[in-house]
């Protein structure tokens, strides 16, 4: 039986500040557990891919790099529907991914009750492995973002 609240990361290590929501799920895997349980994925590029992961969750939060026309490391929380409508314009590094898998899980009437997006504006994703020094700084903030979401979902993060 899976928990009922679920972050995922997403990424690709290859690319410098995109792999931040893989990079976001092992801080807090290795800092935090949580009450009640939930679990913490790393969904890579997987896109659609991700359909049979989610279907059963509640609540789904996403965490990727985002194009949102920002300067690098700026945070921003989107959550349900205004999710692919902001995606549609191209706003995430996964827009096609991502936006698609919440389209699909829709029609499939899959869709978690409640889906959230933690991203951050990066500074490059050109090809090379370790983020930008921007990036890393604003790592433990991105981190203090998820978890603030969580407690808003009623689960509270105990560090280890």
């Amino acid at each position: 039986m899976k928990n009922r609240v679920c972050v995922i990361g997403l990424g690709n290590m290859l690319l410098r500040d995109d792999a931040i929501g893989l990079h976001v799920t092992e801080t807090i895997k290795e800092s935090y557990r949580f009450e009640p349980e939930i679990d913490l994925l790393d969904g890579g590029t997987a896109g659609l891919d991700l359909l049979p992961v989610i279907e059963g969750y509640e609540k789904v939060l996403f965490v990727d790099a985002v194009d949102a026309g920002e300067p690098p490391g700026a945070i921003v929380v989107i959550e349900g529907d205004a999710i692919p409508s902001f995606l549609a314009a191209q706003a995430s590094v996964h827009h096609l991914g991502l936006s698609d898998l919440l389209f699909a899980a829709r029609m499939a009437e899959r869709l978690p009750a409640e889906v959230c997006l933690v991203g951050i504006q990066p500074e490059s994703i050109r090809m090379g492995v370790g983020m930008t020094a921007i990036l890393r700084r604003r790592l433990r903030f991105l981190v203090t973002t998820v978890l603030e979401r969580l407690r808003k979902w009623s689960v509270e993060p105990v560090q280890l």
